[in-house]
């Protein structure tokens, strides 16, 4: 039994098909950030402003090991979570990686059509798709390191038809 991690951008689905592709293969969602959340006892966008983005990368990287010893879970890593440490290392020892490549464009109508400011990383963004472009270039080489891409818009039927085949 292959754990599956879902990395990528913020707002490229991680959450919301992990959840579905763990109904699909009666195996445990498990949300990184989550995780965090409730070990801080406080939502991310407060760790970052209360104690700086290196602490909760620090704490990322832990809890992350911590999850690894976890078996049939479908994991939603933070976007950032592959570019630090050895997170990535650690990711693709845990169970089968897969990049959700979603264009900078398709990112940021999710995240203004989300609403809320939870993004800590992108505050005070003076352009969305810009520093979204950026970030991505930026994050390109951790994330192409996954077993699988898939590009665009990803649905579980296509997910389950990579992975079925893996388990």
């Amino acid at each position: 039994m292959k754990n599956v991690i879902l990395v990528g951008m913020m707002s490229s689905g991680k959450t919301t098909l992990g959840k579905k592709l763990a109904r699909a293969l009666n195996y445990q969602f498990v949300d990184l950030d989550k995780l965090i959340e409730k070990d801080q006892e406080m939502e991310i966008s407060a760790i970052f402003k209360q104690k700086g983005e290196d602490y909760f990368r620090e704490v990322e990287s832990r809890i992350l090991k911590e999850t690894a010893t976890q078996k049939g879970i479908v994991l939603a890593s933070g976007g950032g979570t592959p570019c630090f440490f050895d997170n990535m290392q650690v990711i693709k020892q845990m169970g089968i990686s897969i990049f959700l490549d979603v264009p900078a464009e398709d990112l940021a109508k999710r995240i203004e059509n989300h609403g809320k400011d939870d993004r800590p990383i992108l505050s005070g963004a003076a352009s969305l798709v810009d520093t979204l472009r950026n970030r991505i270039t930026d994050r390109l080489p951790y994330y192409t390191q996954a077993d699988f891409t898939l590009k665009g818009e990803i649905d579980v039927g296509h997910l389950l038809e990579v992975i079925i085949p893996l388990l």
